[in-house]
């Protein structure tokens, strides 16, 4: 009785594991899908296959699990679509910079034309030399997209200037380095700031619902384009990449705010309570003295 008790117990122990971590492996192998995108007819050399004349019969749109990826490995079979694919963090010494050609050049405006065009640029910056394309504008497309890859860490030229207010107060601050304009998520208001954001200049103005101390952030891309890019492969089928930016180019302000308000002083007569002239060493020393008092105005929050 012990002995089949024992097996019993054993029995159920490998169910339960099986129901853990059987489901949760399967899950982890994606499907992919292959679509035609552009009827480009490109020819190059690939790098992978020692300068071999290769010649594209179209661009293809690469799909795993529903997330648009890249092929990194151009020339490598594939096939249209299958399941299988297993994924793993991506690691290349390029991988921050191609992540942005990916997100400048397909994911902040998801075309087929933009990810044909952004596919072809991934592949140079892998090694390959593009030969001939038919697309006669591809040159112009890629300065454009290459050129916001590197200005994505240049940050406006107030970026982490304090900014001290009193309630009431404003400040515009310009941005001599034509980057805010970039900068369209706002990522933080910690101090409760009015905030006025036009072209290349940022107002911001303190109010009586203002907290006394906190920070202004802006970033460049949405949380969902930051993160971990991975990788899928399967077997000897050419490995796909989903890219993600390492950062999402965030500047910011520290804010401290006065909630004390302003506060001012005059001079003013002790009889008639009506402000006294400033006098000047040229008036007559002699003249005698008037009562005089200090007055305080505040403006409060």
């Amino acid at each position: 009785m012990k002995a089949a008790r024992r097996t019993s117990i054993f029995a159920a122990l490998i169910m339960l594991f099986i129901q853990l971590f059987v489901p949760a492996s399967i899950a982890l192998a994606a499907s992919m899908t292959n679509t035609k995108v552009a009827d480009w007819r490109n020819t190059w050399h690939l790098h992978l296959f020692n300068g071999l004349h290769w010649t594209d019969e179209g661009m293809w749109k690469k799909k795993v699990d529903g997330k648009v990826a890249f092929c990194v490995e151009h020339g490598v079979n594939l096939d249209m679509s299958g399941s299988g694919y297993n994924p793993s963090t991506y690691s290349d010494a390029k991988k921050d910079q191609l992540a942005k050609i990916a997100y400048y050049g397909y994911y902040q405006n998801p075309t087929n034309r933009n990810y044909a065009v952004t596919q072809m640029i991934i592949w140079e910056t892998l090694g390959d030399s593009l030969l001939t394309t038919p697309n006669k504008t591809y040159q112009s497309e890629k300065k454009a997209i290459l050129d916001k890859v590197a200005a994505h860490d240049r940050k406006p030229s107030f970026n982490g200037k304090q900014v001290t207010l009193a309630v009431g107060d404003s400040i515009t601050l310009t941005d001599t380095n034509g980057r805010l304009a970039a900068f369209a998520q706002q990522t933080a208001n910690t101090a409760n700031l009015k905030i006025t954001k036009s072209g290349n200049k940022l107002t911001l103005t303190a109010t009586a619902q203002s907290k006394e101390s906190g920070k202004v952030a802006y970033a460049i891309a949405k949380a969902a384009d930051v993160g971990t890019s991975f990788v899928y492969t399967k077997g000897s089928q050419q490995k796909l990449v989903n890219f993600k930016l390492s950062n999402n180019g965030e500047f910011s302000l520290p804010i401290k705010v006065n909630l004390n308000g302003n506060v001012k002083a005059k001079k003013v007569d002790a009889d008639t309570n009506k402000a006294l002239p400033v006098l000047s060493s040229s008036l007559n020393t002699m003249a005698p003295p008037r009562k005089s008092r200090l007055a305080l105005t505040a403006t409060l929050p």
